[in-house]
């Protein structure tokens, strides 16, 4: 069973909340790093990056913000839970929203507010071959982004060398596309990871087919646990672009409604191929017990063979091991006093097992059998 990770390798630790305990009680995830924030303010084709500032040069930067332009604030790392309280209130964040960004390990979802938009995804990686998720929050508002994650690198530097390559859409646009863009990159990732599992399966087919089934038992066991984790977590995940391009914020603009479907699409055709890999390694567990039938069979048959060969063996040195007097009668055994009696009972031994080899082959079960080809009339 494999849980969420706040960053790589390390297991997410969930504050599990205690009943009767404060609703919106900040609490920074065991483990992670002190924050580290980047600030990037665009609007009217420019813009400027701020990197590692302190809280009050995030002050300073939102208040002397223009009107004009839009500033997005990635945090990377919640070990303090007092910052990113101070990061809420500048930008007027509610504390519910904010205690589900620490808490890791939240259900992918999205959900409306007054003032901004707060939705949460789970981007699927591999760590030492371990399958893990970091979760990342998004806060959309009007004219700002607020990202947060446990990891201190940070899943959307992509997009900042797309602005440093002058991109004129991520240049021109207003928040709500470098919001799509940031949910597109981040959905995105789940490709990859797929593909990684579509060639496990492969390989462990390949074993199988090789009768390399002794050690590969634990190994399909852990793949379905991977791929129901995947599968989970990608269908709450495949919802969240559904909610967005329904939601009502008048700071949406409708031009980016079609891009969010493209999110849409992505999203689902990740969760379509989390099933059909699931269905897939479904399968290799009927194929491997295909195939330790098979093997056991196998086995059954040249036990059954090698018994039924000793079985006139037995009869005939059970035969000849009875107690008989020659002088008592002619017809108590006379072989017994032949010259050739002894090698006469290994003939008839290995004779009768030659023809049970000989009928055996005949009907086919054992050695190869050869398949005429049936000849089919001519339509000519």
């Amino acid at each position: 069973m494999h849980h969420p990770m706040d960053h790589r390798g390390q297991p997410a630790q969930r504050q599990e909340k205690k009943p009767g305990s404060q609703p919106g009680l900040l609490v920074a995830p065991e483990g992670s790093p002190r924050p580290r924030m980047d600030v990037l303010m665009s609007g009217n084709g420019d813009w400027s990056l701020k990197r590692e500032i302190d809280l009050e040069d995030l002050k300073a930067t939102r208040a002397s913000q223009p009107e004009d332009q839009w500033i997005w604030l990635d945090v990377n790392g919640l070990g303090d839970a007092e910052l990113i309280a101070e990061v809420g209130q500048l930008f007027r964040l509610h504390r519910l929203s904010l205690e589900d960004a620490l808490h890791l390990g939240q259900r992918p979802k999205t959900e409306s507010y007054e003032d901004f938009q707060y939705t949460v995804l789970q981007v699927p990686y591999l760590h030492e071959g371990e399958l893990g998720f970091e979760q990342v929050s998004l806060f959309m508002g009007r004219d700002y982004l607020v990202t947060l994650q446990a990891d201190p690198a940070s899943e959307l530097e992509g997009l900042y060398a797309r602005f440093k390559r002058g991109a004129p859409r991520m240049i021109h646009s207003k928040v709500d596309y470098l919001t799509y863009a940031a949910l597109d990159m981040l959905v995105d990732q789940g490709f990859p990871l797929l593909e990684e599992y579509d060639r496990r399966i492969e390989i462990l087919e390949e074993k199988l087919l090789s009768r390399e089934t002794r050690s590969i038992i634990e190994d399909i066991h852990e793949l379905r646990g991977d791929l129901m984790v995947l599968r989970r977590v990608l269908w709450n995940q495949a919802k969240v672009p559904d909610v967005l391009i329904k939601m009502a914020q008048d700071w949406l603009e409708e031009g980016t409604r079609p891009y969010l479907r493209d999110v849409q699409d992505h999203a689902h055709q990740t969760l379509g191929l989390a099933d059909q890999l699931r269905e897939a390694s479904t399968a290799l567990y009927d194929l491997q017990h295909s195939v330790n039938s098979n093997q056991l069979n196998e086995v059954m048959k040249v036990l059954t063979i090698l018994s039924t060969l000793f079985l006139p063996l037995t009869f005939i040195v059970g035969v000849y091991g009875m107690n008989f007097d020659g002088e008592a009668s002619p017809w108590n055994m006379p072989e017994l006093d032949w010259r050739y009696g002894y090698p006469f009972a290994w003939g008839l031994m290995l004779f009768s097992v030659g023809m049970m080899l000989w009928m055996f082959r005949r009907l086919g079960w054992i050695g190869r059998r050869e398949w005429k080809k049936k000849e089919t009339p001519n339509d000519g």
